[in-house]
């Protein structure tokens, strides 16, 4: 009887600069069909500003890129950038350690989700926006009401996705790692914390853009340092431009950090795939 199966035969010698060159190939169209729609936007933009719309109101991507120079070349934009990097790092970890711990906390134990779980969603229903104002009577108008806000829309995304993913966890896996002997420690490292794994991380990753909303929302309601207070006064000032370019330069934070956020979770997830879902909206 013949065998069905075809085994499959690495290429020889003569043929691996040819698979280099068309595994290059097929990543450098992959790149491109990346760039294409930016690049088109861009083209239409210049094209259109100053002659379908008035230039004062979106500016050009040459007038931006000049304003991102002049910001950087002058040092004028440093300050503000520090003042934000800081204030979205320390919100985006506390929001994510916060929100593993309570996550995890009501996700092991039912008694106290059914006592919690009714205030965290009341919580949870007030728009995190809303809270700036009261943020900033606490915490002043330093970088700790920012912080704070930034914080709390992190929490909740990474909350639901923890609080998801140890309650999904087989209740039958659970006993039985009990029936063999394991510890509570051993049942925490070697089942919920592989099983709650990409929703941990999927939550991590989706709260990047919402750590930014809270950090740019606290600058605009008032603050004396930071890129939301730059993009306010561009556009008191009548410089789009100037808008855009804070637009930018926040746009290169979400995408870096994304960027990173997936690298990190490739890593650690080779043996799966996530499949969380984080609230749509907060």
């Amino acid at each position: 009887m013949n065998d069905i199966a075809a085994t499959a035969t690495p290429p020889s010698e003569a043929e691996r600069p040819a698979a280099r060159r068309r595994a290059w190939f097929g990543k450098a169209l992959h790149r491109l069909a990346l760039l294409l729609p930016g690049i088109a936007i861009l083209v239409f933009w210049q094209w259109a500003s100053g002659r379908l719309i008035k230039e004062i109101y979106v500016s050009k991507p040459t007038a931006v890129a000049e304003r991102l120079y002049e910001l950087f070349s002058s040092g004028e934009i440093y300050p503000h950038l520090w003042t934000t990097g800081q204030e979205l790092v320390l919100g985006y970890v506390f929001g994510v350690s916060a929100g593993i711990l309570a996550g995890y906390a009501l996700g092991r134990s039912p008694r106290l989700a059914s006592i919690f779980e009714p205030y965290v969603m009341a919580f949870y229903g007030i728009p995190k926006i809303a809270l700036a104002p009261l943020f900033i009577i606490w915490f002043g108008i330093g970088i700790w009401s920012k912080i704070a806000l930034a914080g709390i829309m992190v929490f909740f995304l990474v909350f639901y996705n923890v609080y998801s993913g140890v309650r999904s966890v087989d209740r039958e896996l659970v006993n039985l790692t009990l029936v063999m002997g394991a510890s509570q420690r051993q049942l925490t490292y070697h089942v919920y914390l592989p099983a709650a794994a990409p929703y941990v991380l999927l939550g991590m990753r989706m709260a990047v853009p919402y750590s930014v909303i809270g950090v740019i929302v606290g600058e605009f309601t008032s603050s004396t340092q930071g890129l939301g207070l730059f993009i306010h006064e561009a556009s008191s000032t009548y410089d789009p431009a100037g808008v855009f370019a804070g637009i930018v330069i926040l746009l290169a934070f979400v995408v870096v950090a994304n960027i990173l956020a997936g690298k990190l979770e490739r890593r650690i997830l080779r043996w799966k795939t996530p499949i969380a879902h984080a609230p749509s909206d907060i």
